[in-house]
């Protein structure tokens, strides 16, 4: 990919990710993560190198995380210990960080509201407005959902309201900011852009760390348990796969039971597993049609489509964590951990396995899969049937392009209502009273922020995520730039 923009250029995708991760050197893993940047440095790599000889990219990743040196790498890693990596990658993100200081927001008499004297803007309360209000905009899903392009012209449409009054008597509401850098983010990638967790610099991680006081990976809503088709306690968030993407620096591929988009993460993020078993399971009876078929035990279902057996509890992992360390209480979890907890659920039972059953897996993806919407090496975009999330989101369950597997419910979470506990839009700029940069921070991506566990990055423009407003200044003042 070529960039055309300054050396502060990320080309993360959330779903479709392109950051190699680093340390922030402000956290609690600072000591031994600075003395394997400085045994790179000294080796001969440079900051800022990039594909050659660059710190990050060559030395820095390779060593901390297992990336994939480039090509072009001509300098040898240095001999760092084995104790010495463990320690850095143990701090990463398990540190404690500290709330940072916030001032209460200020909800307005007629509840529509929410003054934010953190970032001196105002606020919208009702966080997903487009699931009711399109203002004429077309390509607005139902659940509130749209792509980058039709966030900008929805939020157009709002200013351009009442002959030009604007909605509510405001004619600058604004998407939502974000830094390219940002000292409390937990990483950086290959050219010094901040992303992942801890992520407060910018207006929405502002909104849930400091001023909502959440902390990640926690998500801003609870789904309800719920009943999909045969399925129970489905999430209607991202799912990893256990298959890399076509470039493996992009992390797992993963699929949205939001939206029905397949794309990739960082394995450093937070995402729910449903796990499966290739093929037909043996006793049980042979399959009538096309559609899902529940067996006997009622905990399995079987696609005759994909030729693979579900676990009919999409969450397990909530409940049942089989000792495995670092899951989440809401069920989610790092590509790791998943990789260890699905170990686990062979092994378990006194290594008779979960249910009975030794070949639990992750789903997998195919690769070119010609009925992805996005080229993207043939793994990204909607309608991707190819493999079984696709399969089972589209066709076993009918589902449709921005259609959730399941609503969440329109609880307060503080003045704000109908958060989604998904991803928001976010645009570049240098403060949340700024306006939106014209280009984002790389070509074909904008930031992005998921209420649904506090993780910052970026997106393909193609992808659907949801839409938060604010105007610069409080509901009497604008401010000056």
């Amino acid at each position: 990919m070529h960039f055309t923009r300054r050396i502060l250029v990320l080309v993360l995708m959330l779903f479709g990710l392109y950051l190699i991760v680093t340390s922030n050197p402000a956290r609690a893993d600072q000591a031994a993560c600075e003395q394997i940047r400085t045994a790179c440095k000294n080796a001969g790599f440079v900051l800022g190198g990039g594909a050659r000889d660059g710190l990050l990219l060559d030395c820095y990743n390779p060593i901390v995380q297992g990336t994939t040196r480039p090509k072009m790498a001509s300098i040898p890693l240095p001999n760092v210990s084995p104790q010495l990596v463990s320690a850095c990658r143990a701090g990463k993100d398990s540190a404690a960080v500290a709330a940072p200081a916030s001032a209460a927001l200020v909800a307005a008499a007629d509840g529509q509201t929410v003054y934010d004297p953190n970032l001196n803007v105002t606020w919208l309360a009702d966080a997903n407005l487009a699931g009711t209000q399109t203002f004429g905009v077309s390509n607005i899903n139902e659940n509130g959902s749209m792509d980058y392009a039709t966030a900008v012209r929805w939020v157009a449409a709002m200013n351009a309201l009442d002959d030009g009054a604007g909605y509510l008597g405001h004619k600058n509401w604004q998407l939502p900011t974000a830094p390219a850098q940002g000292s409390s983010c937990a990483r950086t990638g290959r050219h010094g852009e901040s992303f992942g967790f801890h992520c407060s610099g910018g207006a929405l991680g502002s909104l849930y760390y400091r001023s909502l006081g959440l902390r990640e990976p926690d998500t801003a809503v609870r789904i309800p348990t719920n009943t999909v088709g045969p399925f129970n306690d489905f999430q209607p968030y991202l799912y990893w796969s256990g298959s890399p993407p076509a470039d493996p620096k992009q992390g797992f591929v993963s699929f949205s039971f939001n939206t029905g988009f397949q794309g990739a993460n960082v394995t450093l993020n937070y995402l729910y597993v449903l796990p499966v078993i290739k093929g037909k399971l043996p006793g049980t009876p042979p399959a009538t049609d096309k559609g899902l078929e529940v067996n006997p035990d009622g905990q399995t279902v079987y696609d005759p489509v994909a030729q693979v057996t579900w676990l009919a509890d999409a969450n397990l992992a909530a409940k049942q964590t089989f000792g495995v360390a670092g899951i989440n209480p809401d069920g989610s979890m790092e590509h790791s951990v998943a990789v260890q907890w699905i170990a686990a659920m062979n092994k378990a039972d006194q290594g008779r396995g979960y249910l009975s059953q030794t070949n639990w897996q992750m789903p997998e993806t195919v690769s070119p899969d010609p009925t992805c919407s996005i080229g993207m090496n043939g793994t990204t975009g909607y309608d991707c049937t190819g493999s079984p999330m696709g399969e089972l989101f589209y066709k076993q369950l009918g589902l449709l392009r921005g259609e959730s597997v399941a609503a969440a419910p329109d609880v307060k979470v503080g003045p704000f209502h109908d958060i989604q506990p998904y991803l928001y839009w976010a645009c570049e700029a240098e403060t949340a009273i700024t306006a939106c940069l014209a280009a984002g921070p790389a070509d074909g991506f904008e930031w992005n922020f998921s209420f649904g566990n506090g993780f910052e990055g970026t997106n393909l423009l193609a992808n659907d995520l949801y839409v938060m407003v604010y105007y610069p200044g409080s509901p009497t003042k604008t401010p000056t730039q």
